[in-house]
């Protein structure tokens, strides 16, 4: 498979190669970010794709003294893997060196002062091993060494100033002597039996162990380790929320910053700051991730549509909900009081569909999927009456197309896919006559892909997904003709991307998926006098099923997405976001949503703000970015029995008469 790489530090003295599972296309990749002797090679190792053989999770990665990575074991399919790779920094290659003795995933692997490595423990599936082996760099190989008192997985191992190994993780801890190679059980055992906790090794020689599952519940919970005496001590002190596989990092005066993990299914954007000298934790700024409680939408929606309406409120139209599937209700966003309601009903459930505003102010709903069926009908929304009318049907059902309203104020929609067939077709829908008739076809069947309308009038096609790979093709739309015409390929295949107008009359694509499953990060502009594409400057991560919206300033706001550099399960995506500024051409990041956030929506409102909406997996606030200060903000909840200048707020089933 291709692996995109970049590199983090983890909280101990140990780099790890942290893993981004891709679950639904059962896809992995590798994501380092690397400090000290590595430093500068990161902004290359960004843009490498390296291939790793075979696919991994639950391994474990040392930097060793040469400078190279020890990679090794983890979990491919429900298969423990005891093979092992070099990942050389100069040459950007991996490498296959000896492989372990057993096989092992959710291990530890440390650096000796002797420039070996220690690993212990782990699991093959539910079996915990107490096996551990040394490997030496000298000769790439691993040998056995003597077994650990007690088999552990998930736990953790810290270098000590003296050179022995701490090893924390189940009902006890022990110490591994690399002269003697023996593993001997502390004098004290730890305070709670934890896994998937942080270890830190403190300026003063003792260890900080912190959080962790005790049991399947994550604890606020921290003890000091001295290994004058081999005792832990229970801090009085605790953190400030629950946390397990979270990470800690030393500061320069000598405390530790603890931040993110999870508790249960939540993860976490407190941030803690240990002090050492006293003892105590500390509300440190809170990471931008979550920030204080806003109005959430009455409904968790994605795949839906959000529209400005032309008195500056935003209509969000169908989605899927986990709970109930696709949704037939549609809400309304209110920036004055900052709230919302409920709108109107559609005729029918549907998700995937497209939503466009015509020129008459009323809104055209086409296609999309209700249940496992792509719908072939349309309906119209009057906003006076809150109502939707019957359009009968598209000359071809289709979902994951595009809609454009064109400068006539047709709305041309074009391509997508039916419930088995990927659609090359087109059709024009007449607002006068109510009729959708057909136009000259696409030059490849495609859906997921992107259309825009220039500033003459055409309509730019690009990318998608085809029944073979993803499409790197592009096309152009003449009104006029009614006809499609390829024109030059863009420079990466992509779908499930994004492609903006830019004041200058470019178009900017950005990121998307390559082969099926890996976000990337590449993105270009579209000249539409030479009709050619050309790279400009990459994204600070791979995204795909991201959201784009041009600021009144010129700029380019991108936000969420699915992205393997986060840590985080496809799904849920990033909350991260970024700026492009098409004077420098370059992405610049910005303040942090709330959540991490895939197949959302984003709209400009007259104020300039953008309003983010939806997104799978997400029952969270909306939120609000402020060009301003280049952050998001998240607009109050307003309670549904309240009023506010008498204006009572609708929470039911039923249009508010003041909407």
């Amino acid at each position: 498979m291709k692996l995109r790489a970049t590199y983090r530090q983890s909280g101990s003295t140990t780099p790890e190669i942290i893993v981004g599972a891709l679950r639904l296309m059962k896809r992995l990749c590798l994501a380092w970010v690397l400090f000290g002797s590595l430093g500068t090679a990161t902004a290359q190792a960004q843009s490498n794709v390296l291939t790793l053989n075979p696919e991994r999770t639950g391994h474990a990665a040392t930097l060793l003294n040469s400078g190279q990575v020890l990679i090794t074991g983890g979990a491919n399919e429900g298969t423990t893997l005891n093979s092992a790779l070099l990942y050389d920094s100069v040459s950007r290659t991996l490498s296959p060196t000896g492989s372990m003795i057993s096989t092992r995933a959710n291990h530890t692997s440390t650096l000796l002062p002797d420039g070996r490595v220690l690993i212990t423990g782990g699991d093959q599936g539910s079996l915990s091993l107490n096996s551990a082996e040394i490997y030496d760099p000298a000769t790439g190989r691993f040998t056995l060494t003597r077994t650990t008192q007690l088999a552990r997985s998930k736990h953790t191992a810290t270098l000590l100033r003296d050179g022995r190994v701490l090893l924390v993780g189940g009902k006890s801890a022990e110490l591994f002597d690399p002269v003697t190679q023996v593993f001997t059980v502390t004098t004290g055992p730890p305070k709670a039996n934890r896994t998937s906790h942080a270890a830190l090794l403190l300026p003063n020689g003792s260890v900080l162990v912190t959080g962790g599952y005790v049991g399947s519940v994550a604890v606020t919970s921290a003890e000091a380790f001295d290994p004058a005496t081999q005792t832990f001590t229970l801090l009085a002190a605790t953190m400030l929320v629950p946390r397990a596989n979270h990470a800690m990092a030393p500061l320069p005066n000598g405390s530790v910053l603890v931040t993110g993990g999870l508790s249960g299914t939540s993860q976490h954007d407190e941030v803690d700051i240990f002090d050492p000298a006293q003892g105590i934790f500390s509300a440190g700024p809170k990471m931008l991730y979550h920030r204080a409680a806003g109005p959430k939408m009455l409904y968790h929606r994605a795949a839906h549509r959000a529209v400005p309406l032309t008195d500056g409120r935003v209509l969000v139209v169908g989605g899927t909900t986990l709970e109930s599937g696709p949704l037939d209700v549609n809400e309304v966003y209110d920036p004055s009081s900052q709230s919302w309601s409920i709108h109107s009903y559609l005729n029918e459930n549907r998700s995937g569909c497209t939503a466009t505003m015509l020129l008459s102010g009323d809104l055209l709903v086409a296609g999309g999927v209700t249940g496992s069926r792509t719908l072939q009908t349309a309906e119209l929304l009057d906003p006076s009456t809150f109502s939707f009318s019957s359009l009968g049907n598209m000359n071809v059902a289709r979902n994951q197309h595009t809609a454009t309203l064109l400068s006539d104020g047709k709305v041309l929609l074009a391509g997508g896919s039916t419930d088995t067939v990927f659609l090359k077709s087109a059709e024009v829908f007449n607002p006068l006559s109510n009729s959708f008739a057909v136009v000259g076809s696409l030059s490849q069947e495609r859906k997921s892909h992107t259309a825009t309308q220039l500033q003459d009038g055409r309509v730019l096609i690009t990318g998608g997904e085809s029944a073979v790979d993803d499409l790197k093709s592009a096309e152009l739309y003449d009104p006029l003709t009614a006809q499609f015409h390829s024109t030059n390929s863009m420079n990466r295949s992509r779908s499930r991307h994004t492609a903006t107008l830019l004041s200058s009359g470019k178009v900017l694509v950005v990121a998307g998926r390559l082969l099926g499953a890996t976000p990337i990060k590449s993105a270009e502009l579209f000249n539409p006098l030479s009709e050619s594409f050309s790279f400009t400057g990459s994204l600070t991560i791979p995204r795909m099923s991201h959201r784009a919206t041009l600021l009144l300033d010129g700029t380019v706001l991108v936000m969420g997405g699915a992205s393997v550099l986060n840590g985080q399960p496809v799904d849920a995506g990033t909350a991260t976001a970024e700026l492009f500024n098409p004077a420098t051409g370059a992405f610049t990041s910005v303040g942090n949503m709330h959540t991490g956030l895939t197949e959302h929506d984003s709209t400009l409102l007259g104020d300039g703000t953008a309003l983010v909406t939806g997104g799978i997996l997400t029952t969270g606030p909306s939120d609000l970015y402020q060009p301003s200060t280049q952050s998001y903000l998240f607009p109050r909840w307003v309670n549904c029995s309240r009023r506010d200048s008498g204006t009572p707020l609708c929470c039911c089933r039923t249009p508010c008469g003041a909407l």
